[in-house]
């Protein structure tokens, strides 16, 4: 799971993204992908659910290429035979992708049939990584392109409402004016809407804004 630093201005999306996972585990089974694995920061919660673990990332990554067990780049075919895998995992990489609809297709053709695909991708973000970052998904276009790709039991859940999203996007914004003395006057307006937002979201029954959503679907 990934550790949270309360200091930090985004110590609410690492728990946001843990929460997702957290949602993910009961699904994980048999032969797990991580696409887009980066550092590998849920390998060992997911260990204990799956036979096999087999992390992915490409040789440009800008995290731990330690952790990284097999190189590919996810613009093109996967390096892995059709039916090969029980569990597919990709978190926040598919807005990394200049074509989405390939990397879903590749997804669906690697996995066994009743196989489980699982996303979590940004809606209401920053740009990272640049310059590889191409993309911004609401629900609906991320049905459209699982349901293009032959997935089924599609479940879409936003992981914050307006809230959240808002003190994520004033925190990042003002982590870029913390230099030295200056931090010390942000850290507890962080700490404090952070603490706050996920409370005044509990309001926000119908959210038309989030951060990000998890994705929950299968290969039938």
């Amino acid at each position: 799971m990934l550790k949270l630093n309360f200091f930090s201005p985004n110590w609410l999306a690492q728990k946001i993204n843990n929460k997702a996972f957290k949602k993910f585990l009961p699904l994980i089974k048999g032969r797990t992908i991580d696409l887009g694995c980066g550092s590998a920061p849920f390998k060992e919660d997911i260990l204990p659910f799956a036979e096999e673990y087999i992390g992915v990332d490409w040789e440009k990554s800008l995290h731990d290429k330690g952790k990284v067990d097999i190189t590919a780049d996810l613009t093109q075919n996967f390096p892995f035979e059709s039916d090969y895998a029980d569990t597919v995992l990709s978190f926040q990489t598919l807005e990394h992708l200049p074509e989405p609809d390939f990397f879903l297709s590749e997804c669906s053709r690697i996995l066994r049939p009743g196989g489980c695909l699982l996303l979590t991708v940004p809606f209401m973000w920053h740009i990272h990584e640049s310059p590889y970052d191409y993309f911004r998904y609401t629900r609906h276009g991320l049905e459209y392109l699982l349901d293009k790709n032959g997935f089924t039991s599609i479940e879409i859940d936003e992981t914050t409402g307006f809230w959240q999203m808002w003190a994520l996007k004033f925190n990042y914004q003002t982590a870029r004016y913390s230099w030295g003395p200056f931090k010390l006057i942000f850290i507890p307006l962080w700490w404090l809407n952070q603490v706050l937002a996920p409370f005044l979201d509990k309001l926000d029954r119908v959210p038309q804004e989030t951060a990000s959503y998890v994705v929950v679907t299968r290969k039938p």
